[in-house]
């Protein structure tokens, strides 16, 4: 190998290993969190495997987008054929890591959660998706959570798809609607994969360094703004500018919301179909990844795009600046992820005694991404520094409840979902503490050790503090 293809093999390896180090660090801890209520809801380490397999699809292009090194890597006196045959070698050597990884620590034993979809294709489709469709999204859509969102959301549309075709063609009452989508969906996803390689291959060929991002979502003309008037609220104007760093968190609910709201009509047309559908799956993932989302794009955004300084030295004050930030992620995560799928289609697949439990999940994941996101350099590294940090707090809080609980009845986080007054108790200090520590991360771009392990030593004592109040009240 020349010098140059060597030089950038080591590039590709230092760009893609924080995010593969965070997913297979989270993977491994999976065994250590399981009996929390979490994981009883949704399997972290299973989540890790899907989401850090396409998040590593979509940085192996994104990072060139993001650190503006495209232009650079263009001109290198190499065939982009080799270039291109570099980096798919390092990700598909990252992504084997993981499946080695996951296969006998998530999927051997646990064929229950696989009841409709065998281990074999759960093992895969992330591993297709990461290394061929993802890379191709983010390139066309220049949005590294873009691709994640976009691939994510193909194996279920495409299974949905094809299933209503079937409902259409052979009535509502028939089992052979299910029998085609199975039939039809298997060898569409090795169709999707392989155009995927190719349209990969081919754009990256035609690649050209354009200036400027490409807006995930744009408004049409005739909805958009004509005030006259140069001079606008400034607090408006940053909530403007919190909901266009946003742009991926409004694009996540009309995906999965269609998709729940086509499973939810087929389940009422066919019973049958409705006890099998994987309704809850859907919910769960849409649940969890939203305030994630939104978190993650919060902070780091503003860094990878190179306007933090700028909107620093604002003549606002920045504990306003701040409010309005912190602000906008905790509604956004309130609105989109709580009160419009639970007063539209969450119930009946949701519990209404659910509620109260999901919001306060919800604000503290938003809290806890938001933070993280305080510390990352992009919305691609915050969401994947998500999961490792959260098996990390997981385990540690964990070991806390279990030593108070030596002394006293209590146990907040065992299997058994926690009460309202005890979500009231531990959510509320911490979403508090997280949010003041993302602003103070936000306003300088030190980052130190000593920083993070006093902020982190803080919240441990912030959650037990509030547990042992909790057991000496229980």
């Amino acid at each position: 190998m020349s010098a140059p293809l060597l030089a950038l093999a080591r590039k590709e390896t230092r760009a893609l290993l924080p995010v593969w180090a965070a997913t297979a660090t989270t993977i491994a801890a999976d065994p250590w969190i399981r009996g929390t209520t979490l994981h009883s809801l949704f399997p972290l380490g299973l989540f890790a495997y899907v989401v850090g397999s396409l998040a590593l699809g979509a940085h192996v292009m994104g990072h060139e987008y993001s650190n503006r090194t495209l232009g650079s890597l263009l001109a290198q006196p190499c065939r982009r054929a080799s270039i291109l045959l570099i980096k798919a070698s390092i990700l598909a050597a990252m992504l084997v890591g993981l499946v080695l990884i996951a296969w006998p620590l998530l999927f051997v034993g646990n064929g229950r959660m696989f009841a409709e979809v065998s281990p074999a294709a759960a093992v895969v489709l992330p591993f297709a998706g990461g290394l061929f469709v993802a890379p191709y999204l983010t390139m066309r859509l220049r949005s590294q959570m873009a691709g994640v969102v976009f691939t994510g959301a193909i194996p279920g549309t495409t299974w949905l798809m094809a299933l209503l075709v079937g409902i259409t063609v052979y009535g509502v009452r028939a089992t052979a609607p299910e029998t085609l989508a199975i039939a039809v969906w298997r060898p569409a996803m090795w169709i999707i994969a392989a155009a995927g390689a190719v349209f990969s291959a081919r754009t990256f060929m035609r690649l050209q360094d354009v200036e400027g991002g490409r807006e995930e979502l744009r408004l049409p003309r005739w909805l958009a703004a004509t005030d006259r008037n140069p001079v606008r609220p400034p607090l408006w104007m940053l909530v403007k500018k919190e909901l266009r760093l946003q742009q991926m968190t409004f694009a996540m609910p009309l995906v999965f919301g269609g998709t729940w709201l086509a499973l939810t009509i087929a389940g009422r047309l066919n019973p049958e179909f409705g006890r099998d559908f994987p309704i809850r799956a859907v919910a769960l993932l849409y649940f969890a990844l939203l305030p994630l989302l939104i978190g993650s794009l919060g902070s780091a955004q503003e860094r990878q795009f190179g306007m933090l300084e700028s909107q620093v030295m604002l003549p606002v004050p920045y504990a306003q600046q701040w409010a309005v930030k912190a602000g906008v992620v905790l509604t956004l995560a309130l609105v989109l992820g709580v009160l419009i799928p639970w007063f539209t289609f969450a119930p009946p697949q949701v519990s209404k005694d659910a509620f109260w439990p999901l919001t306060a999940g919800v604000l503290v994941l938003a809290a806890w991404s938001l933070y993280l996101s305080s510390w990352s350099p992009s919305g691609i590294i915050a969401l994947a520094l998500v999961l490792p940090a959260t098996a990390a707090g997981i385990v540690s809080a964990r070991w806390i409840d279990s030593f108070i609980e030596s002394f006293g009845p209590g146990h907040t986080l065992g299997p058994k979902p926690p009460d309202l007054i005890t979500l009231a108790a531990l959510g509320a200090p911490l979403t508090v503490a997280l949010v003041l520590f993302a602003g103070r991360n936000h306003r300088t771009p030190e980052r130190s050790v000593k920083r993070l392990a006093t902020q982190a030593a803080c919240l441990l004592a912030v959650f037990a503090a509030t547990d042992v109040l909790l057991t000496a009240l229980l």
